[in-house]
């Protein structure tokens, strides 16, 4: 069963797991890190692995707090480690609690307002036991690899039909999800485009624009967040009777990008479609559109 959860909840299940194994880019200071060392301090099993080269750290600041995580789980007795050279960059958020399994898109921030998902699927969770461990996993509806996990988030998009499709993204660019996007826009089919915008507000954001942009010329309604609030980072995409949900970004996937370590699955269920509607319509009202698109620019904007 696949259900959405949040931050306090997993937290919660940390407070009292025998066996947690557990993945992600960073690892911050906070309520899960503090969880980890607790659940290691009084003798459950912890295993965590991170990125050990964040990618666009020039200062180190991701690399060191990747390093002071580990150093605080060691000494708690945790078996905490990073990737080894040459692995693909793992930008997987998961984790296997007491054999079921966790999944999220923002690096275990304890304090934001994201969904997480719980799913104790014996598949599901065989595949991501395999994902954490550093190895292969996935299966029909679960996808644990960049380009794995953007092939069920198009085949979402492409099975919309003539029926509404809602789709977000923290980044935007070319690749097998705007392809999917723009077959659907030029048949004139019903889409909502939300980007986080951070990347679009900057100077070197302007293939990101472009994409957006010519999406919204073919009728796509495009929304952006405010790049200032950090907000509207969720990856999803529903439709009629469906949903995606994943940490993969709608950006390029092929060659090594390909291979990174990221996640995505599909449902049919419908608690977990209908909550994902709905935080796309929050996320929805928050956000404003895209400039040239037929309202005002948040860029710029009071």
């Amino acid at each position: 069963m696949i259900a959405l959860d949040t931050a306090a909840g997993f937290i919660n299940t940390l407070a009292s797991a025998q066996r947690i194994h557990l993945t992600a880019y960073i690892l911050q200071r906070g309520k899960v890190l503090d969880a980890l060392v607790a659940a290691a301090r009084r003798g459950a099993e912890v295993e965590v692995r991170l990125e050990r080269d964040p990618l666009d750290d020039p200062a180190g600041d991701l690399h060191r707090v990747n390093a002071d995580a580990l150093a605080k789980l060691r000494a708690a007795g945790a078996n905490a480690k990073t990737t080894k050279p040459g692995e693909p960059v793992l930008h997987l958020k998961a984790a296997v609690v007491d054999g079921v399994a966790w999944l999220d898109d923002r690096n275990w921030a304890a304090g934001g307002a994201g969904r997480l998902v719980r799913d104790t699927a014996p598949a599901d969770v065989a595949a991501v036991a395999s994902a954490v461990a550093g190895g292969p996993g996935a299966d029909g509806h679960l996808a644990t690899t960049k380009a794995g996990a953007q092939q069920l988030e198009a085949a979402v998009i492409g099975q919309a039909g003539a029926g509404p499709l809602a789709v977000e993204s923290e980044s935007f660019g070319n690749g097998a999800i705007y392809n999917a996007l723009l077959h659907r826009a030029q048949a004139h089919l019903p889409t909502r485009l939300i980007v986080a915008g951070r990347e679009a507000a900057q100077p070197s954001g302007g293939l990101e624009r472009a994409h957006l942009q010519h999406l919204a010329a073919l009728g796509v309604e495009v929304r952006l967040g405010n790049p200032k609030h950090g907000d509207l980072n969720e990856k999803l995409a529903v439709a009629a009777g469906s949903a995606w949900i994943g940490s993969t970004n709608a950006t390029y996937a092929r060659g090594q990008e390909a291979e990174q370590r990221d996640w995505g699955l599909t449902t049919r269920e419908r608690p977990v479609v209908d909550g994902l509607r709905a935080a796309f319509e929050r996320n929805w009202s928050a956000a404003r559109p895209l400039a040239g698109a037929g309202g005002p620019s948040e860029y710029g904007s009071a």
